[in-house]
């Protein structure tokens, strides 16, 4: 992980609405502008940029803590605190307020960044050790991605092969390189190179493994990540066909044992076997 700065990416992120929200998960969509530099470090515009931003899980240090010993609490300037709580979720009554508007995060430290997106960790706290939200940060965000991330009411539809042929494949082809750049990125090692996880580097049957950049390559128990395939004939699903098994199980196999082997997640008999799940990613909506 990229060492922080005391100039953030996020440096002057203005919000104009929420796109979406999910209290299950802890997140929150938003949609703004951000501000543009030239090289000589001269203010040159505003760009639309999407913030996704998630809680992280709760540290292990926190649960050994609460399992070792229990909570203390005090009470700190009129604010009801517990000792084992980041100052950022701490209750703060009006009068401890500050009206100076103090940076909301105090520490940003950078993921990874590939094209147009960004990933980033960040801290509401001086205090606190572990990242408090994980953000997904898209520069330049268009129409097809605040439509993405906007909340919107979702239908089942069977697809039969005609309507794939008629609908979907004209639209899938209609995408513009610079929609799918990111994945390019990956497989030319332009980007996340030193990420990279596993390769078969076959033209036709070869594939990519990294971690998923919206995964915090922390917490084991999300774990995330995927698979591109070198063959770029390969637009979706639906382009699969008997002599791709042969791909799809080495898939599978090599990404069970980076499951095991650099993560530790075991699966039946404290093997490989059955430690993940594979999901095939359709619609393509990049």
């Amino acid at each position: 992980m990229a060492s922080s700065s005391n100039h953030s990416i996020l440096d002057g992120f203005k919000l104009d609405r929420i796109l979406d929200q999910d209290p299950k998960s802890k997140s929150v969509n938003l949609l703004g502008t951000l501000d543009t530099y030239l090289p000589n470090e001269m203010l040159s515009s505003r760009e639309r940029a999407i913030l996704l931003v998630e809680k992280t899980h709760f540290p292990q240090p926190f649960l050994d803590r609460l399992r070792e010993s229990p909570t203390r609490s005090n009470v700190v300037e009129g604010v009801e605190t517990s000792s084992e709580l980041d100052p950022a979720e701490q209750k703060v009554q009006p009068q401890n307020v500050r009206s100076d508007r103090p940076p909301i995060f105090s520490k940003v430290s950078d993921l990874g960044q590939n094209d147009i997106y960004t990933w980033l960790l960040a801290h509401f706290g001086s205090r606190s050790v572990d990242a408090d939200v994980k953000i997904t940060l898209i520069r330049g965000a268009t129409q097809a991605h605040i439509d993405k991330y906007s909340a919107q009411r979702k239908v089942m539809v069977y697809e039969t092969p005609e309507m794939y042929q008629q609908k979907v494949l004209p639209w899938i082809e209609s995408f513009p390189p610079s929609r799918i750049q990111w994945v390019y990125n990956i497989l030319e090692h332009k980007k996340e190179a030193d990420s990279i996880l596993f390769e078969d580097p076959d033209p036709k049957s070869g594939f990519i493994v990294v971690p998923d950049l919206k995964w915090d390559q922390n917490t084991t128990s999300s774990l995330y990540i995927q698979a591109i395939v070198h063959n770029r004939e390969l637009k979706s699903i639906r382009d699969l066909t008997n002599e791709h098994i042969g791909m799809l199980d080495n898939i599978k196999k090599e990404a069970s044992r980076v499951a095991l082997e650099k993560y530790g997640l075991t699966g039946r008999d404290d093997t490989a076997d059955g430690n993940v799940r594979c999901f095939l990613h359709y619609h393509p909506s990049y």
